[in-house]
């Protein structure tokens, strides 16, 4: 039964990217992000739900978002803000917005998907190189104040090892402060349960209960600080964390 999971979950994988993502991404590929993320979202979107239910045999039993209209645009607006707890947070992610993300320079080298995701805007940085960062900072800031494209991005760097979002301190702001000094909305989001579906040695487990919550934008101008504006964000996307946690931790006990 484990092996049929596994190589159940590969074949999904490779269909979602063949079938599901390849098509609208090769179409997508002459015109400007702005439109190619017009093109490719509602694919992203499909295909990330049928990997977590069918390929990761997983429930996404919470899915909440309480962003004002304005912002639930393709793409979106903004800056989006997330707790990371496994490669699973961006197909969980993305089943409620496609904003392309901040991703490790190594995962754009995965054959096919690293292809897919680069059409679709994310952004390799290599976390030991300072000029990386630099550049992959510099493109983040022209996405979102001249294009009007929103990025995610996950401030705790490394996967937290022990589950619950890392504390204040521990978390890299640089981008939170951009957003703060360019008056950039940004948008907590809450994920909960993705830790769980890989286990140590990245086969899936399944049936684990996933949530996500995209909270209400956070305007810089309502804030005295950049110091208040981002402990602001973070604390939201804790509190939601711990919302997710108190309704599926139970049901991921066993």
């Amino acid at each position: 039964m484990w092996i049929l999971i596994q190589i159940k979950a590969i074949v999904v994988a490779v269909g979602v990217l063949i079938f599901i993502l390849l098509p609208p991404c090769i179409l997508a590929i002459p015109f400007p992000l702005n439109l190619r993320l017009k093109i490719v979202s509602g694919a992203w979107a499909f295909g990330s739900k049928l990997m977590l239910r069918f390929g990761c045999q997983s429930f996404v039993d919470v899915q909440q978002d309480h962003r004002s209209t304005n912002f639930k645009g393709t793409p979106p607006y903004g800056l989006y803000v997330a707790n990371h707890q496994s490669f699973i947070d961006i197909p969980l992610i993305t089943t409620m917005f496609q904003a392309p993300p901040i991703m490790k320079k190594e995962i754009l080298h995965i054959p096919i998907f690293g292809w897919l995701g680069w059409i679709s805007g994310a952004m390799p940085v290599s976390r030991s190189k300072v000029h990386s960062r630099k550049k992959v900072f510099e493109q983040a800031k022209n996405r979102i104040i001249n294009q009007r494209i929103g990025i995610q991005v996950y401030p705790e760097g490394t996967r937290s090892r022990v589950g619950h979002p890392k504390p204040y301190d521990q978390i890299k702001r640089t981008l939170l402060v951009f957003a703060f000094n360019e008056k950039i909305p940004v948008i907590p989001t809450s994920l909960y349960g993705t830790r769980g579906v890989l286990d140590s040695k990245g086969f899936i487990r399944p049936g684990r209960h996933l949530g996500v919550i995209v909270h209400k934008e956070l305007l810089p101008e309502d804030f005295k600080n950049s110091d208040e504006f981002c402990r602001a964000i973070w604390g939201k996307v804790i509190e939601g964390y711990e919302e997710l946690m108190t309704q599926l931790g139970p049901l991921n006990e066993n």
